[in-house]
């Protein structure tokens, strides 16, 4: 039967098509069960059968065995019994079976052959050999057509293509699966082999754990490797493995704790610890999920935990005994060679110790020599700062001390290879933030970093390139005087020797720094006693400041051939009030007009409340640009109450820095002069108290005058009720002896009134007089407090009466809270008094802001007054409306007055008849 294409020209279009669309996909097939599946849905689909089936050899049964189904079959056939002998027919004879009806059923009894059903089966031949049988089952008669048996014929001759196609294919796949594995145990061994010699011979320990890492990958091509070192109490991996993901990446970069389970067991144990079935949760490393099982090799240099290797396996659950043995050869050669490191380590470090000591004691030599000839600081700090850095590779050495709020810089050696972080270091760096500066400066003990934290001195962003740092305190007469810092352009492990030769230079510079400092004291304690010698025989009795100050300019310019000048504080300026003849015009209108000294290199010195030294003027940057005809400047301050009020100047011409004998002079010529200025101020002020006592007697006088004419006033006042008790009293006399006893009531009733009206002048004059003697005790006061005590005050007065309050927002005055609150209390009483004739009192409180001044206003809606009057109101005694329509004796105006006065203020009234009036007083703003 043939099965080529052109055979089946004549079958129907439907059944081509279906050949066609079944031999497409046999022909993108790539796998035995894909080719199978495609037969068996295809022929199907095709035929419409109950089933289809693929039967292939069984090597254990001999027979055939179902390969692949689709459909459902009664008895699927293979094996040896009946239902198989038609497909085993098929196979053994190479040629289609076909079977239409139960009669035509081979090997079937006449009983089993009356039940329906047809089947084909069509061997699958490949090169003349069957490789299996293609079998169609019908649960009813079927009679198969020329084009269905032609169907079948090329299904089952392509099918057998396609299914030798796909075992080559599996075949293939094996052999290059085997390949593959050869070739990574080639390289693994090669790996290992390149391994094993490099522990005879490397000593970087990072690139020894690198070539581990490349063997066990080898090995384990799945496997992630970390190499761990521990590092400021965490553990941190060095080196890892490429398919590392980014999150586990920082995390193990970061460290881990030793408290983490996997580091916790080995530290503990010392042993290599392979874990199965790893769960991240519990091992407390969420991020590592992905793996399935982790070793981890502890590399122990006696006895202590070094380092550490760790594998993790993504596709395995288990370590088999030869996993295991693989991780524990690598993890003792790695064991090996740091050790061996180690050793070389520490015999390459003593033999350097050797020769740095060696070198040492010739550079110290030399310090001292050095040290010995010089007394200027900064020269020695230099020459101190030349000995480190022959001793070190590559770098820099900066000398800072602190000003104020900032670290500046005093003394730079090399090139910091950075022009942001020279300027940087140029204006000064923070002081509570330079950590590198304030650990020693704080602690008093050498700082090293092997490797320099970028954020140590918050300027990672200038910092990048630099390895190590070393910083180190410098003491002058056992007080901290700076801080040498040393940086290096690559890491350094700071070793005993490094750390000891740079403490002793340090140690040298200080003992040559307070040589210096005792012979520069000498100096000048004898230049200071031969300058306060002559000064204070020229200004001993002299309180005139700008006298003081010519004085004290000439001896300075007679002794140490330098320009002066005296500033003194305006507003934000200081401006020459006494200078040196200078021929430069210019420079002198400057010094007159004044300038500040905010931000300025000596304004941060004389911060320092002691003379400050300026060398090598012209190079730091000019306050002014006409002084840069001066070499060097100094100056010394003067404070008044913790302030800077005056600045005495000096400028040299000649020399370009500051020696002993100037600095000596200058500082006991301003020393001096300071005691001269607190003297004049001492006189002024006891002037001015004699001034103030002068005045004091003048307003005593005037108060004299004053009490004189209240007494008047008052005695005047007085006679009134005194006169009726006295007329009065006849009367009642009189009619007592004509026994008119009605008109004695009468008279001795209004003899009563003129008492009682009596004793409230007299108590009125006493409250008075009260105000006036008591003694201010000024504060702040916040007057809507007061007003709203005052409003509470006048309701316990008037209950009765309905008042409507319009009270604006107050200010805090300054002033005494007792006497204030009974301004506002009298004030706001006479306001709801005068105002009881209407049917509703209305007040207003409010307060204007005017230069200098409060302004307080208190308004009613009473029966006002005629302006022409408005001064006699605040008058002892003085009324505007008769005390039958309102009470009082007329003082509590009078008070008022006094207690602004006694503040500084001033009161006024504005009235209105039958309108109201409005009272007002004034508070001054403390300057």
């Amino acid at each position: 039967m043939s099965s080529s294409p052109e055979a089946l020209r004549g079958a129907s279009a439907a059944l081509t098509g279906h050949l066609h669309h079944v031999l497409g996909d046999l022909a993108s097939a790539r796998t035995r069960g894909a080719v199978l599946k495609v037969m068996v849905a295809g022929s199907l689909a095709a035929l419409d059968a109950a089933a289809s089936v693929v039967l292939l050899p069984d090597e254990q049964t001999g027979g055939l065995a179902v390969a692949a189904s689709s459909g459902s079959p009664d008895n699927l056939p293979g094996g040896s019994d009946a239902d198989g002998l038609l497909a085993h027919t098929a196979f053994r004879c190479g040629q289609a079976q076909y079977v239409e009806g139960p009669a035509s059923r081979p090997g079937r009894s006449a009983e089993q052959a009356a039940g329906p059903g047809a089947q084909a089966a069509v061997p699958m031949l490949l090169d003349g050999q069957a490789l299996g049988v293609l079998v169609l089952d019908y649960h009813a008669p079927h009679t198969f057509t020329e084009p269905e048996r032609l169907f079948l014929g090329t299904l089952a001759g392509q099918g057998a293509v396609a299914l030798g196609r796909a075992v080559g294919l599996e075949q293939l796949d094996r052999l290059q699966g085997r390949t593959r594995q050869i070739e990574m145990a080639a390289r693994a061994q090669d790996a290992f082999m390149a391994f094993s010699d490099a522990i005879g011979t490397e000593t970087d320990l990072l690139a020894l754990a690198r070539q581990a890492i490349e063997v066990l990958r080898a090995r384990f091509p799945d496997a992630s490797i970390g190499y761990y070192e521990p590092e400021n109490g965490r553990w941190k991996a060095r080196v890892w493995s490429q398919d590392v993901t980014p999150q586990v990446a920082a995390l193990i970069a970061s460290g881990l704790t030793p408290e983490t389970p996997m580091i916790a067991r080995v530290l503990h144990t010392r042993q290599p610890e392979f874990r199965e079935g790893w769960n991240a949760e519990q091992e407390q490393l969420a991020t590592t999920g992905e793996y399935g099982a982790v070793a981890n090799y502890p590399v122990v240099v006696e006895g202590v935990v070094w380092s550490m290797l760790s594998v993790g396996l993504r596709h395995s659950q288990r370590w088999t005994g030869a996993d295991r043995a693989l991780v524990r050869a690598v993890g003792r050669g790695l064991n090996l060679a740091i050790e061996r490191a180690e050793a070389v380590q520490r015999l390459s470090q003593q033999n350097a110790e050797l020769a740095a000591q060696t070198r040492a004691l010739q550079v110290f030599a030399d310090l001292t020599r050095d040290l010995a000839l010089s007394t200027e600081p900064l020269l020695l700090v230099r020459r101190a700062q030349e000995v480190a850095m022959s001793m070190l590779p590559d770098g820099f050495a900066l000398y800072y001390e602190p000003q104020g709020d900032l670290w500046r810089c005093r003394m730079q050696l090399g090139d910091l290879q950075s022009p942001e972080l020279q300027a940087t270091v140029d204006a000064g760096l923070p002081y509570a933030e330079t950590q590198n500066l304030l650990t020693p400066w704080t602690t008093g003990q050498p700082y090293f970093q092997d490797v320099y934290h970028h954020d140590t001195d918050q300027l990672s962003m200038v910092v990048g390139h630099i390895g190590a740092t070393a910083t180190l305190p410098v003491r002058v007469g056992g007080r901290p005087a700076g801080v040498l810092a040393l940086g290096l352009f690559h890491q350094r492990a700071w070793s005993k020797v490094d750390r000891v030769l740079l403490e002793t230079v340090v140690r040298s510079l200080e003992l040559a720094l307070d040589r210096s400092a005792q012979a520069r004291d000498l100096e000048e304690e004898r230049a200071a006693l031969e300058a306060f010698t002559r000064f204070t025989e020229a200004v001993g009795g002299e309180t005139d400041v700008q006298m003081l100050v010519r004085q004290a300019i000439t001896l300075l310019a007679d002794t140490c051939d330098v320009d002066a000048a005296y500033f003194e504080r305006d507003g934000d300026l200081f401006k020459a009030r006494a200078w040196s003849e200078v021929d430069d015009e210019t420079l002198v209108s400057l010094l007159q007009g004044g300038f500040p000294l905010v931000n300025s290199s000596i304004a941060l010195l004389l911060k320092q409340n002691t003379a400050a030294f300026i060398d090598h003027w012209n190079d730091t940057g000019l306050l002014i640009r006409e002084t840069g005809i001066y070499l060097a400047v100094a100056g010394y301050p003067y404070f008044v109450e913790g302030e800077l009020q005056s600045v005495l100047m000096v400028g040299s011409r000649t020399s370009l820095s500051w020696d002993e004998r100037a600095r000596g002079i200058f500082r006991a010529v301003g020393r001096s002069l300071d005691l001269a200025l607190l003297r004049a101020r001492q006189t002024r002020m006891l002037q001015e108290q004699r001034d103030t006592l002068d005045i004091q007697t003048r307003e005593l006088s005037a108060a004299n005058e004053e009490l004189e004419a209240f007494t008047y006033s008052t005695s005047h006042d007085l006679r009134t009720p005194v006169r009726h008790v006295m007329s009065f009293a006849r009367l009642a006399q009189k009619d007592l002896a004509t026994h008119q006893n009605d008109r004695v009531g009468r008279h001795l009733t209004i003899i009563e009134q003129a008492g009682e009206r009596m004793t409230s002048m007299i108590d009125g004059m006493l409250v008075l007089s009260q105000a006036g003697r008591a003694n201010l005790k000024p504060r702040r006061v916040p007057l809507q407090k007061l007003v709203t005590q005052a409003q509470n005050d006048v309701g316990l007065e008037y209950p009765d009466r309905p008042i409507h309050w319009q009270i604006s927002r107050l200010p805090t005055v300054w002033g005494d809270a007792t006497m204030l609150q009974q301004v506002m209390t009298n004030l706001i009483s006479n306001g709801v008094k005068y105002s009881s004739t209407r049917e509703i009192s209305r007040i207003s409180v409010w307060a204007d802001e005017q230069p200098g001044e409060w302004v307080i206003h208190v308004q009613d809606n009473g029966v006002g007054f005629q302006p022409q009057y408005a001064q006699r109101l605040f008058g002892v005694f003085q009324r505007l409306h008769p005390e039958r329509d309102f009470q009082g004796v007329g003082v509590g105006l009078a008070i008022v007055r006094r207690i602004i006065l006694k503040h500084g203020g001033r009161v006024f009234a504005q009235g209105t008849v039958d309108v109201g009036a409005t009272f007002s007083f004034s508070l001054p703003m403390p300057s």
